[in-house]
C-alpha cells in the first residue's frame, strides 16, 4: 500500500480562505423605503377601486354628470296626471331639471322602497315625477345602481325630504333609491310651471 502524504499546510490555507470568502460582508443592502410605500399604497387604491366598480356594475363609478334625455315625463299633482313629451310645452324645462337633479351625482343608497301604497299615494295625493328613457340608462354611484329606464322623483309627501329618486325597468321600481345631492332643479322646474306651490 502507497502512503500519500498529507499537507496540512495546504488544507488550513484553503479552508481559511474559504472561511474569509464566507464572512466578508457584501455592499449593504439599498431599501427604497418611499418606493415600497407608494407601491403598497397604489396596489391598494386599485384594489379599492376594482372592489367597487366590480359590486356597482360601473367602471365609471366615479363619475358625475348626466347626460341622457328623457323620452317623456309625467307630472301628478292633486289627483291630475300631466303627461309631457318633447315638442310639448314644459317638457324642455321639465327635462333639464331632471338632468340638472342627477348631474351632481348622488350621495348613499336611501335604504328605502315603494310599497305598493306608497307608490299609489305619489300618484295620487303627492306631487310627484314621473320620468321615461327609451334606453337603459346609467346613474354613476359607488354602489349598484342598475340600468333603468324609468325613474320617480317624490317632490312632496313621503320621502321627498331625502331628495330620492327611485330607479325602476318595466313598470317595476327597485328598493334603496339613491339619494342625490339635490332635486331643488327639479322644484324651481316645477314652480315655474305651476306644478308646485309651496
Amino acid at each position: 500500500m502507497v502512503r500519500v502524504p498529507f499537507d496540512l499546510t495546504w488544507y488550513a490555507t484553503r479552508n481559511t480562505q474559504h472561511e474569509l470568502t464566507m464572512h466578508q460582508p457584501t455592499d449593504k443592502l439599498r431599501v427604497n423605503i418611499l418606493g415600497m410605500l407608494a407601491a403598497v399604497i397604489g396596489f391598494g387604491l386599485i384594489v379599492i377601486f376594482l372592489t367597487i366598480a366590480f359590486s356597482a356594475h360601473d367602471v365609471l363609478w366615479f363619475r358625475t354628470g348626466f347626460a341622457e334625455r328623457p323620452q317623456r315625463l309625467i307630472v301628478y299633482g292633486a289627483g291630475q296626471r300631466t303627461e309631457l313629451q318633447a315638442g310639448q310645452p314644459g317638457f324642455d324645462v321639465l327635462a333639464d331639471a331632471v338632468q340638472s337633479s342627477l348631474a351632481p351625482g348622488v350621495v348613499r343608497p336611501s335604504g328605502i322602497g315603494l310599497s305598493e301604497g306608497s307608490l299609489q299615494d305619489a300618484y295620487n295625493l303627492y306631487v310627484t315625477v314621473e320620468v321615461f328613457f327609451d334606453h337603459p340608462v346609467k346613474l354613476h354611484a359607488w354602489f349598484n345602481t342598475g340600468q333603468p329606464t324609468q325613474m320617480l322623483f317624490p317632490i312632496t309627501g313621503r320621502h321627498s325630504d331625502l331628495n330620492v329618486v327611485f330607479l325602476g325597468r318595466n313598470g317595476q321600481y327597485m328598493a334603496g333609491g339613491p339619494v342625490l345631492q339635490t332635486t331643488e332643479p327639479l322644484r324651481v322646474a316645477l314652480r315655474t310651471l305651476g306644478y308646485l306651490q309651496e
